[in-house]
């Protein structure tokens, strides 16, 4: 009977080392960086052309993968593959091919390039496996690892298996567009997904979400949404990672209308399953009412997300701007909820939600709930009333009729809200109402009118010409006791100077320069207009006056006033003084002035 041949197998060469063995030198190689070769080079298969479709990119620096060299200086295997695991776990080189095919396939899509590359060194040099699809697969897969693998690195894989005649097949297609998720190469997913078509591969559910991924990666959202839209409408599953990454990518580069649409496409798909953090970030950029009304009312109202309070405030002023009365309101009650102290910007933005919504006895109460609580409530204060009272001639009056009734009702209304009726009805031209909500303002206000007051009614007299009602005004004033500011002085002057009354108009200017007041810059220029057709010599002092007040006179308003006065005696101060007395000449004057230009 014949002795049975001695198989130099991997058991064989672990009992006997020092054995020699005449295949020791022969067979497959592994190159130092990870990829595998054959000391000889198969003749190419006939019936699947080569890969040159990827032979673009530089060439591979001394065959790093392949290199018949490359397992010279390492003929022996990493410690780590042959030491027996810390956990009970057998080493690889006592496991099963199969077995150790599937821990390929495991370690590769897990991205450990270093545990890849340690199962195919077992698999080329023990188990004498040839160079495969499977292989090569793994090795693609593995550079999903942000730190080890590049697109760079994928492509000249891609290329030395093209020149070894190891065709891609569906896997490794699947391989490499993941791996291209994470290191983006806009071209060789092209080509790869060409690659696929012109075989019939099919592309499966994760491919398809990993093609998207790798779109988002390359910033190319209106691609990656056309893809999204063609795998809903195909029913294809679209994974709630790859949602929220599409949200949070547009909500990033500030594409608050495209996330809004993803938003509303996921929800109609039956997948709205939002985390808190992007449901909080989706709310804090959203600049459209709809996108807002969806997530407070799916989120905040049921409890699910407590918004931050500048948040919310952003909210308040968006839903002020589209008037949802709802919506302000509902943002009122959270931050009542968390105690918050409401200041005049809080209670402008539910006014203006009021008002936008036609509400005009709501917006009222809000101005004097703001008034009751101690706020100081201004013209600017409750702008938004204004807005709304001046789009129609009768919302005046029928304002001051609403505050007349909630002052009959024990409500505390401040003049600030009756001053904006009259401001109203002097933009609209209609100042005998304004005369007649001023007769009647003692009955709304108990503190009576300010200084706002009679300033608005000023404007109105000026813009009717009505310079008697004007000084009828100015004596009411003084007899209440208010004091004027610079706009009392200013708007009296103008309505005296559009009277051609130079006397009293430059009365009220001696009166204002001796409180410490300037005019404004038109009213200078119609004063001196008006002095220089008159021939009042005062008018040089008045002209440097309006420099020293930081104004830059027209070159024609001076060249009226050197040619009306040429030597003109001009006093230094008009101060109780009706004419002019000795002083420097225009030209003298016109030195001192200054370049700094300022506005009405």
């Amino acid at each position: 009977m014949l002795a049975r041949p001695i198989v130099h197998d991997a058991l064989w060469r672990c009992l006997c080392p020092s054995f020699p063995s005449h295949r020791a030198t022969a067979g497959l190689v592994l190159v130092g960086s990870g990829a595998v070769t054959r000391h000889r080079r198969p003749r190419a298969a006939s019936r699947c052309p080569p890969l040159r479709a990827f032979s673009g990119a530089t060439e591979p620096e001394s065959s790093p993968y392949l290199s018949p060299a490359g397992f010279g200086a390492r003929t022996r295997l990493p410690t780590r593959a042959n030491a027996p695991s810390g956990h009970g776990k057998p080493a690889l080189v006592h496991l099963q091919t199969a077995e150790l095919y599937e821990r390929l396939r495991r370690e590769g899509a897990a991205g450990k390039h270093e545990d890849v590359m340690n199962i195919v060194r077992i698999l080329i040099k023990d188990r004498r496996e040839r160079p495969n699809s499977a292989l090569y697969a793994a090795v693609l897969h593995s550079y999903v690892n942000a730190e080890e693998g590049t697109a760079g690195k994928v492509r000249r894989v891609l290329d030395e298996m093209a020149e070894d005649g190891v065709e891609l097949d569906a896997r490794g297609c699947h391989c490499v567009l993941e791996t291209l998720a994470v290191h983006p190469d806009y071209l060789l997913r092209n080509e790869i997904l060409e690659y696929m078509r012109e075989r019939w591969f099919s592309l499966s559910a994760r491919g398809h979400n990993m093609v998207v991924a790798g779109l988002l990666r390359d910033r190319l959202f209106e691609q990656a949404l056309e893809k999204i839209g063609e795998m809903v409408s195909q029913r294809v599953q679209v994974e709630g990672w790859l949602w929220d990454k599409t949200m949070w990518l547009l909500l990033d580069y500030g594409e608050i209308e495209e996330a809004y649409q993803t938003l509303l496409l996921r929800q109609n798909n039956g997948n709205v399953k939002l985390t808190t953090a992007l449901w909080t970030h989706f709310l804090d950029c959203a600049a459209q009412i709809e996108a807002v009304n969806l997530t407070w009312h799916s989120q905040v109202i049921p409890g699910y997300l407590k918004p931050a309070t500048g948040t919310c405030l952003k909210i308040l002023t968006l839903a002020g701007r589209r008037g949802q009365v709802k919506l302000a309101t509902d943002v009122f009650r959270v931050l009542s909820e968390r105690e918050t102290v409401f200041d005049i910007h809080t209670y402008e933005g539910l006014m203006e939600a009021y008002t936008n919504a036609q509400d005009l006895n709501a917006a009222l109460s809000v101005a004097i709930i703001m008034h009751e609580s101690a706020l100081k409530v201004s013209a600017d204060s409750i702008g938004p009333i204004y807005f709304f009272l001046v789009q129609n001639h009768s919302r005046p009056m029928e304002a001051f009729s609403l505050l007349q009734n909630f002052e009959s009702s024990g409500r505390k209304v401040p003049v600030a809200a009756v001053n904006v009726c009259l401001q109203a009805c002097v933009h609209l031209k209609r100042l005998e109402e304004a005369i007649e909500i001023y007769k009647a303002l003692h009955t709304v206000c108990k503190t009576g009118p300010n200084t706002q007051t009679f300033n608005i009614l000023f404007q109105g007299c000026h813009k009717a010409a009505r310079k008697e009602l004007a000084m009828f005004l100015a004596s009411e004033m003084t007899q209440l006791g208010l004091k004027p500011d610079r706009i009392t002085y200013d708007r009296l002057v103008l309505v005296c100077t559009q009277s051609n009354d130079l006397e009293d108009a430059m009365l009220y200017y001696e009166e204002m320069r001796g409180q410490g007041y300037d005019m404004r810059r038109g009213t200078f220029e119609m004063v001196i207009k008006l002095g220089v057709s008159a021939g009042d010599a005062r008018m040089p002092a008045v002209l440097r006056d309006m420099y020293e007040a930081g104004f830059t006179p027209s070159d024609e308003l001076v060249r009226s006033v050197k040619m009306r006065f040429e030597d003109p005696p001009v006093h230094e101060s008009l101060s109780g003084v009706e004419g002019g007395v000795a002083g420097p000449r225009v030209q003298d004057a016109l030195m001192s002035e200054k370049s700094v230009d300022s506005p009405i």
